[in-house]
C-alpha cells in the first residue's frame, strides 16, 4: 500500500468532514502529529487506530482505502503491474483469480 495514497485519502476524508487536523485527532482519539504525518505520507496508521477512527466518524473502514477514483485507468494498471511483479510466485495465482472473480 502507498503511504502517500493513503494520506491523500486520510485528508479527504476529513476534509470532507469539516474537521481541522486537531478536530479530526481529537475525535479518533489520537495526537495531532500523528494526523500531520499520516496525511503526509510519513506514517501509517495501525489497522486497529483507523477501525477505531472510522467507527467513531460513523464511515466504513473501506472508507480510507478507496482512492481510485483519483486515477486513470492507465495508473491503475501501473498500479496492479507494479503490485503484481513485487508478489511471490505462488500468491500470483491468487492474485489472478482474484482479478477474473471481479469479471463475474
Amino acid at each position: 500500500m502507498n503511504k502517500k495514497l493513503l494520506g491523500k485519502r486520510f485528508r479527504e476524508i476529513r476534509k470532507k468532514l469539516g474537521y481541522t487536523q486537531e478536530k479530526f485527532a481529537e475525535i479518533a482519539g489520537i495526537e495531532p502529529q500523528s494526523i500531520s504525518k499520516i496525511e503526509s505520507g510519513k506514517n501509517f496508521p495501525l489497522l486497529s487506530n483507523l477501525e477505531k477512527i472510522a467507527k467513531k466518524l460513523d464511515i466504513s473502514l473501506a472508507d480510507f482505502f478507496v482512492y481510485e477514483h483519483k486515477q486513470t485507468p492507465d495508473e491503475l494498471k501501473q498500479i496492479l503491474n507494479s503490485t503484481f511483479d513485487t508478489l511471490p510466485d505462488e500468491d500470483k495465482e491468487k492474485a489472478v483469480r482474484l482479478i477474473l472473480a471481479l469479471k463475474l
